[in-house]
């Protein structure tokens, strides 16, 4: 192999340019000559730091000419890693009664309709239920309706003695009440094929109204060889290595009206909650800081802010909410001219962070507020400073902000 531009052999070029490159070099090494004691001839560390500064670029080795790497350059102090630091155990205390962080910490799932993952407690669990006078099966938000499905289950095992067939890999006997059609009740569907756990088959859904609206459409249409509803359920449901056997697939049904019954199961379950701190909280105003009363003239930001800033700083103030009641004062009367859209957080002069703020006239019904004002004389007032202060009101708490998230987007008239 030659070099095209001399002529002359490669191997030949490539020496000469070695020589050229470490001809300085080289000729330090030949004056310095060959050692022939360690002890007498082996330069000492203060030698070679004067020889290094006073060294310049044309009398400097090649390796010190070269680019360096920044492994050599800039080596790592230690071997340690710097990691975050732990949190105290008053910060772990303060984190386990923060309903928002309990909301954003739990696990992430897919949404069985939009494919985004979400935490865990922003989805709804959704499960098949049978209905009494015919063998259809309605997908429903079953994690709404766990209480009222708990309860029928009492009732049907208390009046039948027949036991369970294993075989089919009964579920819990539920009973749910209609809106129009009469009472659902979920009679024996499939369970997951792992007989060890017996999990009830669940699908999550994220809780969004419009979004429920816009699938329940083309969902409950019938036609076809296999309903449109199929294309909701996960491949392991299905025949023939899923639990759900062919000739059940025919016959899942979803509902039009389950927009309704969705919106109004969250009401109910906002109300039972509600109550539950209502009942165990009766006083407000009170050290312990659940309940502040807020006597509004209007329902404004600028009112909001003032009656806000004028309460006195407590403990986990940030971890609160405010509830717009709506009572039959000059305040219920300019609600109805106010955007609620305006009112949806406030800042604390307190603490410098944003709270949220939930209409309770636009995500309750009349008959709602109403039960509530008569039962608890916490509901007299125009609004409410809410901070929980155990599970019990935080779980209220996430209630309420998933039923504003469920509304969020929807015109309340059309509620």
């Amino acid at each position: 192999m030659e070099c095209v531009g001399t002529r002359i052999p490669y191997a030949k070029w490539r020496l000469s340019a070695f020589r050229q490159l470490l001809a300085t070099s080289h000729a330090q090494a030949v004056n310095r000559g060959i050692a022939t004691s360690r002890k007498t001839n082996q330069p000492n560390e203060t030698t070679l730091e004067k020889e290094t500064d006073n060294s310049t670029p044309e009398t400097a080795p090649p390796s010190q000419r070269l680019p360096q790497s920044p492994l050599l350059t800039h080596p790592r102090s230690g071997i340690e890693k710097n990691r975050k630091r732990r949190p105290t155990t008053q910060e772990e205390a303060d984190l386990l009664k923060n309903p928002w962080a309990l909301m954003l910490a739990s696990p992430a799932r897919m949404c069985s309709v939009t494919g985004a993952r979400l935490p865990s407690a922003l989805l709804g669990t959704w499960g098949l239920i049978r209905q009494p006078t015919s063998d259809d099966l309605y997908m429903i938000p079953v994690g709404l309706l766990q209480d009222s499905l708990q309860s029928n289950k009492t009732k049907n095992l208390s009046s039948s003695p027949e036991p369970t067939i294993p075989d089919q890999q009964e579920t819990k006997s539920m009973a749910i009440q209609g809106q129009e059609k009469g009472p659902l009740i979920a009679s024996p569907i499939p369970k997951s094929s792992d007989k060890r756990t017996g999990r009830q088959l669940v699908i999550r859904i994220a809780e969004l109204l419009p979004l429920i609206r816009s699938i329940s459409v083309p969902l409950s249409r019938k036609g076809g060889k296999r309903p449109a509803i199929m294309r909701l359920l996960p491949f392991r449901w299905k025949h023939p290595q899923g639990p759900v056997k062919a000739n059940d697939e025919k016959r899942i049904v979803w509902s039009k009206d389950t927009p309704k019954l969705m919106l109004r199961s969250m009401r109910d379950v906002v109300v039972k909650k509600l109550s539950a701190v209502l009942e165990k909280y009766k006083r407000v105003d009170t050290s312990n800081g659940v309940w502040k009363a807020l006597d509004l003239p209007e329902y404004s930001d600028a009112a909001l802010k003032e009656a806000l800033g004028s309460l006195e700083p407590f403990e986990r103030m940030e971890c609160g909410a405010v509830l717009l009641l709506g009572s039959q004062n000059s305040a219920a009367a300019d609600h109805g001219s106010q955007s609620s859209s305006s009112l949806d957080s406030v800042a604390l002069t307190q603490t410098g962070s944003k709270v949220p703020v939930f209409d309770l006239s636009v995500l309750l019904s009349e008959s709602d507020i109403n039960k509530l004002r008569e039962s608890h004389g916490q509901f007299q007032h125009t609004a409410l400073f809410f901070r929980p202060e155990e599970q019990l009101g935080i779980d209220a708490m996430i209630s309420l902000w998933k039923i504003k998230r469920l509304l969020n987007g929807v015109d309340p008239i059309e509620q």
